[in-house]
């Protein structure tokens, strides 16, 4: 009868899967971070331009301009930036903020400027 002989305790194989993840695991939670990032600009670009379009659409239906401007706010991100310039009959209006990195690296990188555009021809104009 032949006997199997137990693996050797030096086993050069041993705990190679969990030194593979302790290994990729900093660069995973960076591509995690970075996903939310971009998503985070994403809603951000949307949310600005929703914002313009629902001021230029106020502005279309004759408001005056402060509640123009109080649409705008309401809708785009917080700390926006909402510029109103009116030309000839038209009403371009601007928002524009900053969207910063999530978590504990937001305040070491520079953050990132999202704007949307909206022109509305005024109602009586």
């Amino acid at each position: 009868m032949r006997r199997l002989r137990p693996a050797a305790r030096g086993d050069p194989q041993r705990g190679m899967v969990t030194a593979e993840l302790a290994a990729a695991f900093p660069a995973l939670v960076l591509v995690l971070i970075m996903a939310v990032w971009a998503i985070t600009i994403a809603a951000g670009q949307l949310r600005c331009t929703d914002a313009a379009r629902e001021a230029a659409r106020a502005a279309s239906r004759g408001e005056d301009l402060s509640v123009v401007q109080q649409v705008a706010a309401e809708a785009a991100p917080e700390g926006a930036a909402v510029d109103l310039v009116e030309v000839d009959g038209t009403l371009e209006v601007r928002v524009s903020a900053r969207m910063a990195m999530p978590g504990p690296l937001g305040d070491t990188l520079p953050a990132l400027t999202v704007s949307g555009r909206s022109v509305a021809l005024a109602e009586g104009g």
